[in-house]
């Protein structure tokens, strides 16, 4: 059962940089089984990004582990907050 995975975490570049290396991965996003619903930055904390991806469970922290880009995007490694939701 595919769960939806709402991800809050930090950047140390702007949302724009960081936007730009997440939507150019998309299709490793997807041949990953991970289907991206949302991306958002804080109104209040510029360095704050929420992302909510749809995928197996296991398959984004895989897909983290193994994927260079989540580190040179500006994605600060170990900031992470994961919240798991069923979808039905």
């Amino acid at each position: 059962m595919r769960v939806a995975t709402r991800v809050v975490f930090k950047i140390s570049n702007t949302f724009p940089e960081w936007a730009k290396v997440f939507d150019a991965d998309r299709l490793n996003q997807e041949s990953a089984g991970i289907t991206p619903v949302f991306r958002g930055v804080s109104e209040s904390d510029p360095s704050k990004v929420m992302a909510i991806l749809v995928a197996e469970p296991g398959a984004l922290a895989k897909f983290m582990k193994n994927n260079p880009d989540v580190a040179t995007s500006g994605h600060i490694i170990g900031s992470e907050e994961f919240t798991n939701w069923l979808t039905f």
